[in-house]
């Protein structure tokens, strides 16, 4: 799953905060929950054209370019469920369940579409908007490619109907990673995040032992699990080698992360 590339630090990073998103989400062998909890789309096995790939990840990434949210999990055939194969033919129950699964990382409407139709699910909140969307909409067949299609045309009604309206309760996820730098140079502070958004903004503290040394806060920008995040500081001259660093996440709804720190070392 992780490049090989990687650094050991990093590689440290991006296991810490993919354990806190997964947390329960694998246990089951959901093949949807394992690939969502990292992704916004799940699509069959064996994979529809590419084509069709593109243009439902197109369409996700434009409902969030609105400010919505959305996941979507393609149903082919009963090998993608997984350990639970006895939920194919029935979109909803899946809907419900497969949200259940992914409610430690995500809270938000999540679509699935089978050769029998619709799910719509948004953590137990209504969904009769998405659900008058889906109704006027009908699957075009049973096919990978068909099935991938439907979704690709959903989400583009549902976010242009304004149908994928879910306030977001969950907090960002943030990983402070040990930085390093000069002193009187402009120092990368590393940082893992992630939020069901796509989007968050931090506030890191600097600290050299109870002193506060600089805060630095950022806007809103994309946030990914497996990119390290950077934030700039101008160090100066005089500062200490050995400080620390304490970053805070929040997304746009307001919803905060806990804290998380790292030594900053400068040379």
């Amino acid at each position: 799953m992780r490049r090989a590339t990687l650094g050991r630090i990093r590689f440290l990073a991006i296991a810490a905060v993919a354990l806190v998103l997964a947390a329960g989400a694998a246990a089951d062998g959901d093949p949807a929950s394992d690939t969502l909890y990292q992704q916004n789309v799940y699509v069959p096995y064996p994979a529809p054209p590419p084509a069709d790939v593109t243009a439902l990840k197109h369409a996700v990434t434009h409902a969030y370019s609105r400010g919505y949210r959305v996941k979507v999990a393609v149903i082919a055939t009963r090998i993608d469920l997984g350990a639970v194969p006895e939920l194919f033919g029935k979109p909803d129950q899946y809907a419900s369940f497969l949200g259940s699964e992914l409610r430690g990382f995500y809270i938000g409407p999540l679509l699935i579409v089978m050769p029998a139709g619709f799910g719509i699910y948004d953590g137990g909140r209504p969904t009769a908007a998405e659900g008058r969307v889906l109704a006027t909409m009908s699957v075009r067949g049973s096919t990978a490619s068909a099935l991938t299609e439907t979704a690709a045309a959903a989400v583009t009604k549902l976010t242009a109907d304004g149908a994928l309206r879910s306030k977001d309760i969950l907090a960002p996820v943030v990983y402070a990673v040990s930085s390093a730098g000069r002193r009187g140079s402009t120092v990368s502070i590393r940082l893992q995040m992630v939020d069901d958004s796509g989007r968050s903004r931090v506030t890191v503290r600097i600290s050299a032992g109870s002193r506060q040394v600089a805060v630095i806060k950022t806007p809103l920008r994309p946030t990914d699990a497996f990119k390290l995040a950077i934030v700039k500081w101008t160090a100066p001259q005089t500062a200490l080698r050995k400080l620390r660093f304490c970053a805070v996440a929040s997304d746009g709804a307001g919803n905060k992360s806990r804290s998380s720190c790292a030594p900053l070392t400068l040379r």
